[in-house]
């Protein structure tokens, strides 16, 4: 690309940001205690205006910050929980789905990112830490109101990747923007369970039963219902290519990243030994375990989660193109083994 092109692509950019500034939007995460579960479109101003406010009340000037975490990956693949627990923490705030490359794209500044995670994490707590019908609360311990946070984050792993593929330079502009190390975190599922859990929650349905559900028997009920109808009963083509499509986004972030700044975790072992997960994690932020925090995280962390793979039907074509691309990305292997 010549000097002319790279310097004219700068003004366009430049130029595109401001439009954004004055009539852009951004999705965030709408808390709605406990039937929190979907997003909404928020004018970029509205965003700002919660920034000036959450300086007015925390007064926090993000001094101590040395460091900024962004998960990246695939959804329903355990990134909720895992960014909820590092919120919890007495030195980390991560905010949830705000999706921060989105304000990088628009051109934010990194006082009024940090700004804006902390009040989007303080709202998640105000609602009771709730997200498709499963609440975050670690007792006993900080849920974002860290009080000098040490690492500031974001958890929208799906959206980082799908960012990233249709605009490679916003790595850049995310570390000139942040100036400081930016740690990222991949976290990986069991790829037919990823796939099923992806196509029997399309259309929201299924998050929509869970949560209006008094109990697991109700849940039951309705879910058999509505199988077949608002509720895939098959793996789902399109979410398979999805899942492949993040798989070559995620192999290109993570080739440009520097080995020490990328944490690949398997959910599954993560689930069945959280302390050891923890500890992983905590030595990857720079964290210790202070004020019991270890135990007290691992205590909300259920192992022996859902196997949704055998919930849905699966043909052989669709069977083979998963055993492909795990067979092709080797971050895959970090999940737990087994098929339909």
């Amino acid at each position: 690309m010549s000097k002319k092109h790279k310097s004219f692509e700068r003004i366009k950019r430049k130029a595109d940001q401001i439009a954004r500034r004055v009539f852009g939007e951004h999705p965030v995460p709408v808390f709605e205690a406990s039937a929190s579960r979907h997003h909404r479109r928020v004018s970029l101003l509205e965003l700002r205006l919660r920034t000036v406010r959450r300086r007015v009340v925390s007064r926090q000037s993000f001094s101590g910050v040395q460091s900024f975490l962004q998960f990246a990956g695939f959804p329903r693949s355990g990134h909720s929980l895992i960014g909820s627990l590092i919120d919890a923490h007495p030195r980390g705030i991560v905010a949830h789905e705000l999706d921060i490359l989105g304000l990088i794209d628009a051109g934010w500044s990194r006082r009024d990112i940090f700004s804006l995670i902390e009040s989007e994490s303080a709202a998640f707590m105000k609602h009771g830490r709730y997200w498709n019908g499963f609440a975050y609360v670690v007792p006993g311990q900080f849920n974002g109101r860290a009080a000098a946070p040490i690492i500031m984050g974001d958890k929208k792993g799906d959206w980082a990747v799908r960012r990233m593929q249709r605009d490679p330079g916003l790595l850049e502009r995310l570390h000139e923007t942040i100036d400081m190390p930016c740690k990222w975190l991949l976290v990986v599922r069991n790829p037919f369970d990823n796939i099923a859990t992806m196509s029997l929650r399309r259309g929201g349905t299924y998050d929509r039963l869970r949560i209006s559900s008094p109990d697991s028997e109700t849940f039951r009920a309705r879910l058999k219902a509505e199988t077949g109808k608002s509720i895939a009963d098959k793996a789902d083509d399109n979410m398979i290519e999805d899942f492949v499509g993040l798989c070559h986004g995620v192999a290109a972030m993570q080739s440009r990243v520097a080995p020490e700044h990328w944490l690949g975790v398997g959910y599954e072992s993560f689930a069945e030994a959280p302390v050891e997960g923890l500890g992983r994690i905590l030595d990857f932020l720079d964290l210790s375990d202070q004020g019991g925090f270890v135990a007290d995280a691992a205590s909300i962390v259920r192992a022996g989660g859902s196997r949704s793979r055998h919930s849905v039907i699966w043909s052989q074509a669709q069977i083979d193109r998963v055993r492909e691309a795990i067979a092709e990305f080797e971050f895959l292997s970090l999940a737990e083994t087994g098929e339909p």
